[in-house]
């Protein structure tokens, strides 16, 4: 059992079960000796075995209500990988791939996405998001039902990482001193955006919808979302012991300890970080954990081509066509990555590979799809803008994570503002 439980921990394939099928062998094996060899009577042993037992069971009891009430999901608590339409607060849905609960409060607490999976990373504060959710489930005042702008976009437009009066979508409506709603989703691509233009933003009867689109994982979402959406319509319903069983401590957290760790070969935080001078002289680190896109940082494949192109056209053609339906004027801005933005405000370490990472043509090619198929769209590319407040010591983007910071959210609001 012991031999188990040690190969059960080193092998990659390892997993929860195996982990909680070798702790309880373990127990038992354990007790055996114990039940064989100690000079009590056979009901004395067998009665401190069930007491033992009863201790333990009544512990993992404890800890296992608050899951089996639904009052805490341990996989956010252990950072389990879930898939979206799996999570707490979270419902599947056969063209968004899921939705959020609506007129919920949404809690969580979460790391930078710079720092995983770098070896000797410093400890980064966590981010905690506790944001109320509209009757749509997005982030939005309640009894907002019509707005001048509609913002639609994936977790840079629904900004967990800021607070709520730091949005873009806030910024926007000050500035334009009309109301904006904000139909930003984590972890949404182009089709799952079409299906909110069409589902939600019809509601608003507003006179602009702005899309965003983020280069470092849209087109990545625009391949995957076929089979992704197939995974959804397959679902069956969950049992009720399935649906605590996902949400449960013993399995999450022994998902957790069998989870593999950062080998030698993984990149040191040192060499994916970048100093940056701010504006009051300050040298800030900057970490890169990609390029300018999400996944092999080493190279850029080729994201863009002709048959990709064509296939986000389709989908900015069919955006366009509902909005004009619509009365709605339809601008695409185009949301850069962080390294795009801060490479050369940079300076690197002679050991590290960031500098020679290849940055694409990415946005011209978006900028002719969406002129190609939405002759009447506007394009805004807002890179230019937020490469001039890093240019002036400001930090746009989060130091340890890819999204924007406040100040982010403001100058993008105001790029959208502007001729």
């Amino acid at each position: 059992v012991a031999w188990f439980a040690r190969e059960t921990l080193r092998t990659r394939d390892a997993n929860a079960e195996h982990l909680l099928a070798a702790v309880v062998l373990a127990y038992l094996a354990g007790w055996c000796p114990i039940l064989a060899l100690a000079p009590w009577a056979p009901r004395g042993k067998f009665a401190r075995f069930a007491a033992c037992t009863a201790a333990i069971l009544a512990a993992v009891a404890v800890v296992e209500a608050p899951a089996a009430f639904r009052a805490i999901d341990y996989r956010e608590v252990f950072h389990t990988p879930t898939p979206p339409w799996r999570r707490s607060g979270n419902v599947p849905d056969a063209d968004l791939l899921y939705e959020r609960r609506p007129d919920q409060r949404l809690r969580l607490r979460f790391q930078g996405s710079e720092l995983h999976g770098l070896r000797d990373a410093p400890a980064a504060a966590p981010f905690t998001c506790d944001v109320g959710l509209d009757g749509r489930g997005f982030r939005n005042p309640p009894g907002l039902d019509a707005a001048e702008v509609v913002l639609i976009g994936d977790s840079f437009v629904e900004g967990l990482q800021v607070g709520d009066d730091e949005l873009i979508s806030a910024r926007l409506a000050d500035l334009l001193g009309a109301p904006v709603a904000n139909l930003g989703r984590t972890g949404y691509g182009p089709q799952q955006e079409l299906a909110v233009l069409e589902r939600h933003a019809r509601d608003y009867r507003a006179r602009t919808c702005v899309w965003f689109f983020y280069e470092g994982n849209d087109l990545q979402d625009l391949a995957s979302y076929e089979a992704q959406r197939e995974r959804v319509r397959a679902l069956r319903p969950e049992s009720p012991r399935r649906a605590w069983y996902g949400r449960s401590f013993v399995r999450n957290a022994a998902a957790w300890l069998t989870r593999p760790s950062l080998g030698a070969s993984a990149p040191t935080a040192r060499s994916r970080a970048g100093a940056f001078t701010n504006a009051d002289g300050e040298t800030v680190p900057i970490y890169f954990s990609c390029g300018v896109h999400e996944g092999a940082a080493e190279a850029v494949p080729d994201r863009a081509d002709a048959k990709t192109l064509e296939r986000l056209g389709r989908v900015f053609a069919d955006a366009d066509a509902l909005c004009r339906e619509r009365g709605m004027d339809l601008v695409v801005a185009f949301v850069p990555a962080k390294f795009r933005v801060y490479r050369d405000a940079c300076r690197f370490e002679p050991d590290s590979p960031c500098p020679d990472w290849p940055i694409d043509d990415l946005p011209r090619l978006v900028a002719e799809a969406v002129q190609a198929a939405a002759p009447s769209a506007r394009f805004l590319d807002l890179t230019p803008r937020l490469r001039e407040g890093a240019g002036a010591g400001r930090l746009v983007y989060l130091p340890d994570d890819t999204h924007w910071s406040a100040q982010g959210h403001r100058e993008a609001a105001e790029a959208v503002l502007e001729p």
